[in-house]
């Protein structure tokens, strides 16, 4: 392998280079998803955006947490890279078996087009065992991460523009998000095995296999159940049925753009992770100290963020979207502030993981899908999407409570109140030094 060959790169490079490929990469994503909520009556666009939820729930349960779990090991460990890889390839696959399935029975609930559509994006799944990005995280090489997020995207995009047009069969949207994975499957493996020369060790896969499982399937469940806060809300919605596509649709667009933003808080975390991971081996004073930094510095331009999109919203929505999403406005309004509170739950969540506290963390995230869920049921039966948006807000401040008092039991206290307090002193003599 060439790994010792490889830069090192500091945090604010490594952040910066994700930023700069996530920015790109969405900015396509919300250009086809925009250009087919033009083209396609809100009916159709609610079936695409139910269809890509069920995907992206199914192909997250494959992945199972093991990008996190791997990163975190490859990070301190470079040597395990030739084992880990083929382990987590194998389970990835094995997992991939009953997904396919189910996801198949889900779509029965939908008419011909909507089956055919999650038949489509079903083989997703088989193509997570290649999604190896994990390995470039580990090993702080942001820039093959957001290079592969870009062809990715890239390429979904691309495929929209070219097969979506008034009166189109929806299921086309499926080839562009199989196109999208396959394409970034396969510039992973040029990487890893162009670039890197890893060369994988398959001696005692099968075990090694089972004890990835045995430490990373709260991790996976974990993720599975984070899902829970952002698409359960319009599957909920959807699934009940006393509302028609279109009701789904003012849910879905407005979460379609602030998961989009929200990619730039998982992000930030995705990259601070190996540092979390190196203090808590320090102490939780070396710790603590990261942390509070980082909420200085991260949550009141998440705050700003949050208050500007729900200010601008009546002209933004229907400006992306089209006249047709004026009832998008509310739900958006109410969705956008989940921005800020992700981003301070995540650095309690990361937290957990850093310290090899799966188990915590999982626990934090049934909690939470559960609050969303029975929310969106209760909320989504009185108040529509409007409902539905309150619900994935209402699980967004659950996931902070938990993970704060969580991390506070197990890895030690943080001084929140002044973490939260902007350092303007700092600031002011960094200007002056300047």
């Amino acid at each position: 392998m060439r790994i010792d060959q490889l830069r090192r790169h500091s945090f604010a490079v490594r952040y910066l280079t994700l930023f700069g490929g996530e920015t790109l990469s969405k900015l396509c994503v919300m250009a086809a998803f925009s250009y087919m909520a033009h083209v396609l009556p809100p009916s159709e666009y609610g079936k695409v955006e139910l269809a890509l939820s069920v995907t992206m729930f199914f192909v997250m349960g494959v992945e199972g947490g093991m990008g996190l779990y791997g990163a975190r090991i490859i990070a301190a460990h470079h040597d395990r890279i030739p084992a880990l890889v083929p382990q987590v390839m194998v389970l990835r696959a094995i997992i991939a078996v009953p997904a396919f399935a189910l996801m198949l029975l889900a779509g029965a609930r939908y008419r011909a087009e909507g089956f055919g559509l999650l038949g489509i994006t079903a083989f997703a799944v088989w193509f997570t065992p290649l999604l190896t990005q994990w390995v470039f995280q580990g090993l702080r090489q942001m820039q093959w991460v957001a290079a592969g997020t870009a062809l990715r995207n890239l390429t979904f995009a691309a495929v929209i523009f070219m097969l979506i047009r008034a009166g189109t069969d929806i299921r086309h949207v499926g080839y562009a998000e199989i196109s999208g994975v396959a394409a970034l499957a396969l510039f992973n493996s040029v990487v890893l095995f162009g670039r890197l020369r890893v060369r994988l060790n398959l001696h005692g896969v099968m075990h090694g296999t089972r004890q990835v499982f045995k430490d990373a399937w709260f991790m996976g469940l974990g993720d599975f159940a984070w899902a829970c806060l952002w698409y359960s809300p319009a599957l909920v919605l959807g699934w009940l049925g006393f509302y028609g596509p279109e009701e789904v649709a003012w849910i879905a667009a407005p979460v379609r753009v602030v998961v989009a933003l929200h990619t730039f808080v998982f992000l930030y975390f995705f990259n601070l992770l190996p540092n979390l991971a190196v203090e808590l081996t320090t102490g939780v004073d070396a710790w603590r100290a990261v942390i509070v930094r980082s909420m200085r510095v991260s949550t009141w331009p998440a705050i700003l963020l949050a208050a500007a999109g729900a200010i601008t919203a009546p002209i933004t929505v229907p400006l992306v979207f089209g006249a047709a999403y004026v009832s998008a406005v509310l739900p958006f309004q109410i969705v956008i502030w989940a921005i800020p509170v992700a981003w301070f739950s995540g650095h309690f969540r990361f937290s957990l993981i850093a310290a090899g506290h799966q188990r915590r963390e999982f626990g934090v995230s049934v909690a939470t899908a559960i609050v969303t869920a029975i929310s969106a049921a209760v909320f989504g039966t009185l108040w529509g999407s409007v409902g539905a948006a309150l619900a994935l807000l209402t699980g967004g401040v659950a996931n902070a409570i938990l993970a704060v008092v969580v991390s506070h039991k197990t890895l030690g206290t943080v001084p929140i109140g002044a973490a939260l307090v902007p350092d303007v002193r700092t600031w002011l003599n960094r200007r002056d030094s300047a």
